[in-house]
């Protein structure tokens, strides 16, 4: 479609090198103005709400579990989904809430506190309308993203930014 709409002796088959420099510039202004299709997430491997209860049930187990895979969503044309896991009680947790980030299903170690997941984890949500005392409960929280690109916030890829609206939201 865009060699039609391009025109002015454009082929199909016709090598890159082989455009003028004004086809460049009339590429490059189609590229910009033609909309593809979000991907569909068929081409993810989330581990899976029936895995994510089962690893958590194994290492902790807990005295309460609850998953939840989200629907496959877009950003910067990347698709990804987002798995949530929240556990109660359990063994080796510390009292209050235990944050875990995974980004396809690697963990992440490091600046935890300046994280899209911690943040939304500690902040955002009101545990106590849950009847979940924040400071004595034993709450672990685990969060994977799954995703072509993950928006990863400086060049240690150890954290991923809370200024993605698509994934805050």
């Amino acid at each position: 479609r865009l060699v039609g709409e391009m025109q002015a002796g454009v082929e199909g088959d016709m090598s890159p090198r082989q455009l003028t420099d004004k086809q460049v510039v009339r590429l490059h202004q189609l590229l910009h103005e033609v909309r593809f299709d979000d991907p569909k997430g068929d081409h993810l491997s989330p581990a899976g709400e029936y895995n994510l209860r089962l690893g958590v049930m194994k290492e902790l187990a807990p005295d309460m579990i609850a998953t939840h895979q989200g629907d496959v969503r877009v950003f910067e044309g990347h698709a990804f989904i987002v798995e949530a896991a929240v556990s109660v009680g359990g063994r080796d947790i510390k009292p209050g809430i235990n944050v875990h980030r995974f980004a396809n299903r690697i963990p992440l170690l490091f600046e935890g506190g300046s994280d899209v997941i911690t943040k939304t984890a500690l902040k955002r949500i009101n545990w106590a309308s849950y009847k979940i005392n924040q400071a004595t409960d034993k709450v672990g929280v685990f969060v994977s993203i799954v995703s072509t690109k993950i928006p990863f916030k400086g060049a240690g890829k150890e954290y991923i930014g809370d200024d993605v609206e698509e994934m805050v939201a």
